[in-house]
């Protein structure tokens, strides 16, 4: 495996990078393509100058026209017709020094060009040559036939060595090597203090996470994604807490639930062996409602853990809900007949709905087991079904405890219980909503609570109605 490089030393070879990046760039244009871009410029100040004198041939302010560009485009200019000789511009510029047959050549090849205009670019021999550092001399022949007369516009330039310059550049370039290697050190340093040493003391902080300590240090918080960082670490650390904790509750709920019926069917099972007489269908009873009870817990516990990892696939089938929920609650006549509850039912006839039936039947259950739970004084138990174009709605309401607000966020939680002291000692061991929360999110379908304290509470979900 590749070794990893730390934060710090990855962000001084970024911006190492840069910085060659950055000096290659600058070297390539002053001392590569300086030259021809010189030189480019130099041709295109030439040609600029010669359209603007063309606009102005025949307007009275030829000669103003004339001086201004010379000066602003730093060329020589010379007028040739029959009636005049216009001149502006240096006046010891390869213009002046032509006589009558070099100027009859640079026009005559302007009038066979397409374009009526030559432009030559080359050694002046006037000046010596002098290895590489020649002067360049640029002339621009232009030739305008306006009003039935010739006219020669001539545009001169010279490209003066630039050997010196790229001298000086080369020196400008080296001391600005020097001062980027000393802003990138610098910049580095920076960098190491503001950005990467509070990750690294954030990073120190979080090795405690797996115990559920993490302390924020304000002294990290010095941009918005540390402080992010550091909140995110430290709800994680509240989770990990409340995790454990739940995991503990968990072992000493299982370890309750299945001590109690294990105790049950062990004393039930010896008192039968050591007293014949005890023998009796009540006692045999005793001991196959305490296995059911153990069975049943066994199950939640295998159905949650395949419901989280996926293992459990949907079977739908088109089914009325009203008739499901009918035959539920026949299995809570014992409650009605011992304890007095009053289930009552409010549901159209007829509502067709398309789901997994034995998962909702999971779902209706455990509502309605957490119903009893929490009933408190007022028996009643309410099951709602309505219906819309698409859905039906099924409410399971209770006149118990209710759920302080504050807790409701978490009541979907594994093993998660409001009150350790539960009003019946018959209740589960908290797996009962994390379950019903599982089917219902495999079905992809709305689901909720609604409660207030010492009010009661009303659990929801929505079925979609079978097209069929």
């Amino acid at each position: 495996m590749k070794k990893k490089i730390s934060l710090k030393w990855k962000l001084a070879r970024y911006l190492f990078i840069f910085a060659t990046i950055m000096l290659l760039l600058i070297s390539v244009f002053e001392l590569v393509l300086l030259k021809p871009m010189y030189e480019r410029n130099k041709v295109s100040s030439v040609q600029s100058a010669a359209d603007k004198i063309e606009e102005a041939i025949g307007s009275e302010d030829i000669m103003d026209v004339m001086f201004e560009t010379s000066l602003s485009s730093d060329v020589c200019i010379r007028i040739l017709s029959d009636e005049m000789n216009l001149a502006a511009g240096n006046m010891g510029c390869a213009l002046y020094r032509m006589d009558e047959r070099a100027i009859q050549y640079y026009e005559n090849l302007a009038k066979n060009s397409a374009t009526k205009e030559y432009l030559e670019v080359g050694s002046n021999e006037m000046f010596p040559k002098n290895n590489r550092n020649e002067i360049k001399e640029v002339i621009l022949t232009k030739y305008v036939e306006q009003n039935g007369e010739d006219t020669i516009i001539m545009v001169n330039t010279n490209i003066t060595p630039i050997d010196a310059t790229n001298k000086t550049l080369k020196t400008q370039i080296l001391y600005i090597s020097i001062i980027f290697a000393i802003l990138i050190v610098g910049l580095t340093f920076l960098l190491n203090h503001n950005i990467v040493k509070p990750l690294v003391k954030i990073n120190e902080s979080a090795k405690d996470l797996a115990e559920g300590k993490y302390e924020i240090d304000e002294k990290t918080n010095q941009y918005l994604e540390a402080q992010e960082l550091n909140e995110t670490l430290s709800q994680a650390a509240s989770d990990i807490q409340k995790a454990d904790q739940a995991k503990r509750d968990l072992i000493a709920n299982v370890s309750h639930d299945l001590r109690t019926p294990l105790t049950m069917i062990g004393g039930y099972g010896e008192m039968m062996r050591d007293l014949p007489g005890e023998k009796t269908d009540e006692n045999i009873q005793v001991i196959i409602d305490e296995s059911t009870r153990l069975k049943n817990l066994v199950n939640d516990l295998l159905d949650l853990s395949k419901l989280q990892e996926q293992k459990i696939e949907l079977h739908r089938s088109n089914f009325d809900i009203g008739t499901l929920i009918n035959r539920e609650l026949k299995k809570y006549e014992v409650y009605h007949n011992n304890e007095g509850f009053d289930f009552i039912i409010e549901c159209p006839e007829n509502i067709i709905v398309n789901a997994d039936e034995q998962r909702i039947e999971q779902v209706i259950n455990n509502f309605i087991t957490n119903a009893i739970n929490y009933s408190k004084d007022d028996k009643r138990v309410v099951i709602k079904v309505t219906k819309d174009d698409q859905n039906a709605h099924i409410e399971v309401q209770d006149f118990g405890e209710g759920i302080p607000e504050e807790r409701l966020p978490y009541i979907w939680d594994r093993y998660y219980k409001i009150d350790r002291e539960h009003v019946r000692s018959s209740s589960g061991s908290g797996l009962g909503l994390a379950i019903v929360k599982q089917i219902l999110e495999l079905h992809d379908v709305p689901f909720g609570v609604r409660s207030k304290e010492n009010e009661g509470s009303t659990f929801y979900f929505d079925l979609p109605i079978s097209k069929e």
